[in-house]
């Protein structure tokens, strides 16, 4: 068994996103992937764990004492890893974000065997992914990058919701992930 906890987007900026999915299929026929997700920032990407229960709890007691906080994404980014183009939003990181994400890897290394994912530790970039597929030929995240008039933007909201993703196996195969469970952050209404 496999999870990811993530900071989900508030309504207008999954309303975006979702405008932006949609203008990838129609105009380049890419298929939806990440966006059968709701558009989110990853505090921790895919683990292995043993046992829902434990992990259900813990999930809520970290939703349960961290307050709500604002989260700012300032530009568009498009690049390409291990043959997929990948179109996404820039978050620009802060202390208390790292130190959450950097919080809860230490916390989940006690609760289960190996939780060390592909991407994660220190070096972990924190982003919300528009949309990612495989690329074979012209990239159409690169071609909708290039074709935007300004990269950068100005978004700023207060994240109100936690999420827990539950994925079937190891390669992540769209049909084999589902927003598992949503908690409200501690205080927010």
């Amino acid at each position: 068994m496999r999870a990811a906890i993530v900071l989900l987007a508030n309504a207008p900026i999954q309303n975006f996103i979702r405008r932006i999915v949609f203008e990838l299929n129609t105009k380049y026929q890419v298929p939806f992937y990440a966006s059968l997700l709701p558009a989110h920032v990853s505090l921790k990407q895919p683990f292995a764990f043993e046992d829902m229960d434990v992990l259900e709890k813990a999930f809520d007691a970290l939703a349960a004492r961290t307050a709500p906080f604002d989260l700012q994404l300032d530009r568009f980014y498009c690049e390409e890893w291990a043959g997929s183009g990948i179109l996404g939003l820039n978050v620009v990181e802060t202390p208390a974000l790292r130190g959450l994400h950097n919080q809860l890897n230490d916390e989940l290394s006690r609760l289960f065997k190996d939780t060390r994912a592909a991407h994660d530790g220190s070096e972990y970039h924190f982003h919300m992914t528009i949309e990612l597929g495989k690329v074979a030929g012209a990239n159409p995240f690169q071609a909708y990058f290039d074709g935007l008039a300004d990269h950068q933007v100005n978004i700023t909201y207060t994240v109100k919701e936690l999420a827990l993703f539950y994925y079937t196996d190891e390669a992540n195969r769209g049909g084999t992930f589902i927003n598992y469970r949503v908690m409200t952050l501690g205080g927010s209404t």
